[in-house]
């Protein structure tokens, strides 16, 4: 595999784990505040101040390495982002739109905190939660056309039929098992940090909050492998190329390994689960350091699934152009075009040059090193600064 795809996947990957993070706190958080306000309960109310404030900082993360995503893809892929670009404008421009009204949403939830009423706060908190989940589905509609083009029509012109594109087959299965996984992962990572919390300090509200998201974290671990069969499934029908190379059968690209990875960490998650049910809710904490590792566990095993599912139709942008016979169907000039244009192999020459990886390397470093120092700071630091 050219080594160019390991950079691009790597900053692809991080931007995942922090939007997957994302989904969760805005699904938890304003769900918590409402909760807490009803029950006059002050301390999940600081609880879901708190999440809010790490929710802040992640999206800016996540953001940071979405941008440079698109950079990535535009200079290494300029022929496939104008086929792209023609192709997906609807399905990139839903999930855009979610993007703007999401952002929006988060500046005025945080800065309407403890300004606006309770109710109007809420309603706003509504619209954050709404909103996070629109944006993987126009991503993940791509993802899916990624599998199978459905909608995929020649004539008069190239162009994408919106409406039997939302029929490809692939797509529920992706959207559901993404959503659930995103929702496990950071349920799971909620847990981690305040199990932290907890055996450094003592601290019982950070213990409440383990018994609180556990439990769901469990839950959603379940509905997160019953969906992830459901799409191996539907990729051993209708993209079964992929799905060969995913899992290492009659491969002509290998990536069981990255299926293994994923696998073990998942374990580690079961494990961790069960460890909860099992002596942690009857305040034993033997082994409570099993669900500090969850969370990074969690996440880490979204970047393995993520560039599972990118790299298992290797060479090819469209999995479906393994098939022979879905190839031939493609009249001329339009065969030639799309084969030549969704060939992961044929990058931008420029981006194969040994200088292009000393200078990404050089900024990448860095880059990777402050994500580091700022999450530890936010995450490790922020209270006592507050406190001071």
């Amino acid at each position: 595999m050219e080594a160019v795809l390991f950079f691009l996947a790597l900053v692809f990957g991080l931007h995942i784990a922090m939007v997957n993070l994302g989904i969760t706190f805005s699904t938890v958080v304003p769900i918590t505040k409402r909760r807490a306000e009803l029950k006059n309960d002050e301390e999940m109310l600081k609880v879901s101040r708190e999440l809010m404030r790490f929710y802040g900082a992640t999206y800016g993360i996540a953001g940071v390495f979405g941008t440079a995503f698109t950079v990535f893809l535009l200079s290494f892929y300029p022929g496939f982002i104008g086929l792209a670009g023609h192709l997906t404008f609807v399905p990139f421009g839903i999930a855009i739109l979610a993007i703007v009204i999401h952002f929006l949403a988060i500046v005025l939830y945080w800065y309407g905190w403890d300004k606006f009423s309770s109710s109007t706060h809420y309603a706003i908190g509504l619209i954050l939660l709404v909103s996070v989940y629109i944006i993987p589905l126009g991503f993940r509609a791509i993802s899916a056309f990624l599998n199978i083009p459905v909608g995929l029509e020649l004539q008069p012109k190239l162009h994408l039929n919106v409406l039997a594109a939302l029929g490809n087959p692939t797509l529920l299965p992706l959207y559901l098992k993404s959503v659930a996984a995103a929702l496990t992962a950071g349920t799971l990572t909620i847990s981690s940090a305040y199990m932290f919390r907890y055996l450094k300090t003592r601290d019982a509200t950070a213990i409440r909050v383990v018994h609180r998201f556990m439990p769901y974290a469990a839950f959603l671990m379940v509905a997160t492998l019953i969906l992830g069969a459901i799409y191996a499934g539907t990729l051993y029908v209708f993209a079964n190329y992929k799905f060969r190379n995913a899992f290492g059968i009659d491969a002509a690209y290998n990536y069981s390994w990255l299926f293994a990875i994923k696998a073990i960490l998942i374990l580690i998650q079961v494990l961790a689960i069960a460890v909860y049910f099992t002596k942690i809710r009857k305040n034993d904490f033997g082994m409570a350091k099993l669900i500090v590792f969850a969370g990074p566990a969690a996440l880490v095993a979204v970047f393995a699934g993520e560039m599972l599912n990118s790299f298992s139709q290797y060479p090819y942008l469209v999995a479906a152009l393994a098939d022979p016979a879905f190839v031939a169907s493609i009249p001329e000039p339009a065969r030639s075009t799309l084969v030549s244009v969704l060939d992961l192999t044929r990058v931008n020459p420029l981006t194969t040059q040994q200088s292009l990886y000393i200078i990404t390397l050089a900024f990448l470093g860095p880059l990777l090193a402050s994500t580091a120092l700022f999450l530890y700071l936010l995450l490790f630091t922020g209270e006592r600064a507050e406190s001071t």
